[in-house]
């Protein structure tokens, strides 16, 4: 596909193709937001019900981290009524996080907070819902929501203001070149993320059966537990001979990381956070790989960090004598959460990680499981990195496209 440059001057201030249009988002889309659902309406299960956090995770291809739902039978009265989001409607946050995207799919059922999203429905044919979608997230649509937002303690996005958001429209052929450059991308980075998530599943389901339910293998390859291996009492439950019980602090080593948060724009080495990739700098302060544990404000995200790296002070380093994704799935499936304290700012301490009860196996075992793992989590390190380099491709691509700065030869 041939990208050729072509600028034409509309106007002394505003500098577009000749053949692009300005156009308000309101003369493209109905914006609007959804009936009221309260606090008391929600049930353990039924039709999932989406606030602004859980469509920044959907944004950021992450599993949603506390499920809500309401009764099928209220959507369904709402749907009949009002109908509900569809496929390729658009939902956007529009209070505290601003302006983070969500292009409903394909027999996705769902209804979501009023207030804090607002739906963009029935895109007209002058555009692609989805070149909305890409010039939302652009350095253009960032101008026009800093622009347009209000409020100073709690910032929000009002449906009239997002109505008067100026776009600058190619002619539709070229809307769905440039979508089509930009979701081969952003198909690969979602394939990337299923892989790597397939990959974790195996890798946990295996540790599981080894630590948790003690059927590793014995000297005979049988299943430890199940094959009448010696169990012992421990402080806390009944484990297999030679393990230990102990308290964290004793077999880990914990330090908070030291970065501060320095994110330039072509930077080499990641910048990682709490709650994990916040950006790129142009020096490190940690070797690949690390184990880290958010501990002030996104706490307990437990993330591996490949690449040399800066860590900033909101993350916790952890480290011992075992191998390094052994330790990552370790910590996944102790009970970091029961030492998070603090209610207006949670935190984890290294005092209280360090007093928290764990159960420890032979290093003879994890080396054992190690040769299994090691090579599904390099599987999962080259895709992540893949990742890395194709989002790169994207944001560096999309303003130009955006703005006609690049053109598509059609």
């Amino acid at each position: 596909m041939e990208l050729r440059s072509e600028i034409n001057i509309k106007n002394k201030d505003d500098i577009i193709p000749k053949d692009w249009i300005s156009i308000r988002l309101g003369e493209l889309a109905d914006i609007t937001s959804s009936k009221r659902i309260f606090a008391k309406e929600y049930s353990e299960s039924g039709i999932p019900f989406y606030r602004g956090k859980e469509i920044i995770e959907k944004f950021n291809g992450k599993k949603i981290s506390e499920d809500l739902y309401i009764k099928k039978s209220k959507y369904q009265e709402i749907k009949e009524k009002y109908g509900v989001p569809e496929e390729g409607d658009m939902l956007l946050t529009s209070v505290g996080t601003l302006g983070i995207p969500y292009l409903v799919k394909k027999y996705e059922e769902f209804y979501f907070k009023d207030g804090n999203l607002t739906w963009f429905r029935n895109f007209n044919d002058k555009v692609n819902n989805h070149f909305v979608y890409y010039w939302i997230i652009s350095n253009l649509g960032r101008e026009q929501l800093e622009y347009h937002k209000i409020g100073s303690t709690q910032q929000a996005l009002t449906i009239e203001g997002l109505k008067n958001f100026i776009i600058n429209l190619p002619p539709n052929q070229e809307q769905d070149i440039i979508i089509e450059i930009l979701s081969s991308l952003d198909d690969k980075i979602e394939l990337n993320r299923k892989i790597n998530s397939n990959l974790e599943k195996i890798a946990s389901l295996l540790f599981k059966q080894w630590f948790i339910d003690f059927e590793f293998p014995n000297e005979n390859g049988k299943p430890y537990k199940s094959s009448g291996g010696k169990m012992v009492d421990s402080e806390w439950r009944e484990i297999p001979n030679n393990w230990i019980a102990g308290s964290f602090g004793d077999y880990f080593d914990i330090k908070y990381g030291k970065s501060d948060k320095e994110i330039i724009e072509d930077g080499v080495y990641p910048v990682y956070g709490a709650g994990g990739l916040l950006g790129f700098s142009n020096n490190f302060d940690y070797k690949g790989p690390q184990i880290i544990i958010g501990c002030r404000g996104t706490c307990g995200n437990i993330s591996i960090v490949f690449e040399d790296s800066k860590i900033t002070h909101n993350s916790l380093i952890i480290s011992n004598k075992w191998k390094k994704f052994f330790l990552y799935l370790y910590l996944k499936n102790i009970n970091i959460k029961d030492v998070i304290t603090g209610s207006t700012q949670p935190q984890i301490t290294i005092k209280d990680l360090s007093s928290l009860n764990v159960l420890l196996p032979s290093k003879e075992i994890v080396d054992i499981f190690s040769q299994i793992i090691d090579p599904l989590f390099l599987n999962i390190k080259t895709n992540l990195l893949e990742n890395i380099y194709l989002n790169k491709i994207r944001d560096s691509i999309l303003p130009r496209l955006m703005n006609g700065k690049i053109r598509v030869k059609i």
